[in-house]
């Protein structure tokens, strides 16, 4: 079973950088850890690159089928409603890895 990285990107106006931030760190991610299969989650912010995107969340699930769960769940219905209406100022980008190795 390969583990699977989810990766969410964002980019948020500056003015709301901080609320974003503590919302994030605060309520989201430990709301996305409580669904089951899930097994990590890191946030970053850009330091050097071309990327539009300020921020990235990497999610770790333990596999594949739990990725596919994850997304279709009203979990990840209800993480995404709450950050729409937290900051629908946001541009988001989500991405998915399976690992290939080793």
């Amino acid at each position: 079973m390969a583990t699977i990285l989810f990766m969410v990107k964002a980019t948020i106006p500056s003015d709301k950088a901080a609320a974003f931030n503590r919302w994030y760190n605060e309520e989201h991610v430990p709301q996305a850890l409580q669904f089951a299969g899930m097994v990590s989650a890191h946030r970053y912010k850009l330091i050097d690159g071309d990327d539009k995107y300020q921020y990235m969340t990497v999610y770790e699930l333990q596999d594949e089928a739990t990725y596919r769960r994850f997304i279709a769940s009203d979990h990840m219905k209800t993480l995404r409603a709450e950050y729409d209406a937290h900051f629908p100022m946001s541009e988001r980008a989500r991405l998915a890895y399976a690992q290939v190795w080793p």
